[in-house]
């Protein structure tokens, strides 16, 4: 197996590929794709290799603007101009409501349509386009264009929730993927938080899926602010603080939607975990483990580019890996990734070397390379790290 950690600035865009499997993960930005993923892809198509799953973990400017400029070049999975796409993994409102038969009120389809005008967030666009050209074009979400293209959608027509209750197992051609969030109440809760919104905004009748209202639905959830807030570094500092002190969790409903996979391919275990919350992983991981389950994988992509919100004291006492993949470029309001989950990730004994990778260099990765451990574990980082690396089993 190989992954591509592609450089998506705060963003997440990876491909995994095997011998006969290719996997898309997210999508970064438009310039993501144009810039770096849309080669590879090329590269892919042009030797008769498909794109056997593309996961959108969740509604998020930093995840899918890639995604949308690759299914607007790609127009329909019929002609396909840059690549073939088996299936796509993506919960929109579609998945979460039923299907709207009644009429909307002028004055609702009015609140709705204001979502709709303010279009795309300015960075998710392509740098060819003008942000009032994308937002006017019609069928530009994520939902409409995979509805549209009419591509195998939540292996259904978009009608099925990808989550862990429905999701236990899914055959690749040399392996599985297992969904290990969300869970069904995670999506509730995000629909939920949205009609919430919808209130706040004078919406008071009940709205349910139609293409006007899965429009607003993703190009609202693309404008939200994160809840939480940017702590303050505290291990740079001098002091010694250990992760458990000061670990709170996430509480972004958006993130707590996110896919997270393990993907095995060719014997080789690949922990995905998008911006999920701990918790939930938690929970499924350890339902695994009664089981019998090895939770040591070959490889692990840190939740929500190293945030200290998404990886806690308890989440690190089940997994490990002697690879670690952190995304991110370090701008935007949090400054991710967060240097005390870092260094707890490091801290930890093993018996192997653990390899620590990020796609840029940022303040926390070159102060994780002047650390000391507190055990002696030994460990290497990789800043810039956007060619292809080899995952092999442990």
């Amino acid at each position: 197996m190989k992954i591509k950690m592609y450089p998506a600035e705060n963003g997440d865009a990876f491909l995994i590929c095997s011998s006969d499997t290719n996997i898309l993960i997210d999508g970064g930005y438009a310039k993501t794709f144009d810039k770096h993923i849309k080669q590879d892809l090329d590269n892919l198509a042009s030797k008769g290799n498909i794109l056997d799953l593309v996961i959108v973990t969740h509604i998020d400017a930093d995840h899918i603007g890639g995604i949308i400029r690759l299914l607007l070049l790609n127009e329909s999975k019929i002609l396909s101009k840059v690549i073939s796409i088996k299936k796509v993994w993506h919960n929109s409102l579609r998945s979460l409501s039923l299907p709207n038969s009644s009429e909307i009120s002028q004055e609702s389809l009015e609140i709705l349509k204001s979502f709709i005008r303010r279009g795309h967030p300015k960075n998710l666009i392509a740098e060819t386009e003008q942000v009032e050209e994308i937002s006017a074009r019609q069928g530009s979400t994520l939902a409409t264009l995979i509805n549209k293209g009419r591509y195998c959608w939540n292996e259904k027509h978009g009608l099925k929730n990808i989550c862990v209750e429905e999701n236990s197992y899914t055959s690749l051609p040399n392996g599985s993927i297992k969904v290990i969030t969300p869970t069904k109440l995670r999506l509730q809760e995000l629909l939920h938080s949205w009609k919430k919104e919808l209130k706040r905004y004078g919406l008071t009748e009940s709205v349910t899926s139609n293409t006007i209202v899965d429009d607003a639905f993703e190009l609202s959830l693309e404008h939200r602010q994160e809840e939480n807030t940017k702590l303050p570094e505290l291990t740079s500092s001098g002091q010694n603080i250990k992760l458990e002190d000061i670990y709170s969790p996430d509480e972004s409903k958006t993130n707590g939607s996110s896919i997270a996979t393990i993907i095995e391919l060719d014997g080789v275990r690949v922990l995905m975990l998008a911006d999920a919350w701990a918790e939930d992983i938690i929970v499924e991981l350890n339902a695994m483990k009664a089981q019998g389950d090895n939770l040591e994988f070959d490889a692990i992509k840190i939740s929500h580019h190293g945030s200290i919100h998404n990886t806690s004291p308890e989440l690190l006492k089940l997994i490990d890996a002697p690879a670690f993949f952190i995304s991110t470029n370090g701008s935007g309001n949090h400054n991710h990734p967060d240097l005390e989950p870092l260094c707890a990730i490091v801290d930890r004994e093993a018996n192997f070397m653990r390899t620590i990778y990020f796609n840029y260099s940022t303040s926390a990765s070159r102060k994780l390379k002047n650390y000391q451990t507190t055990t002696g574990a030994t460990f290497t980082v990789v800043e810039n790290a956007t060619n292809w690396i080899n995952i092999k089993k442990d």
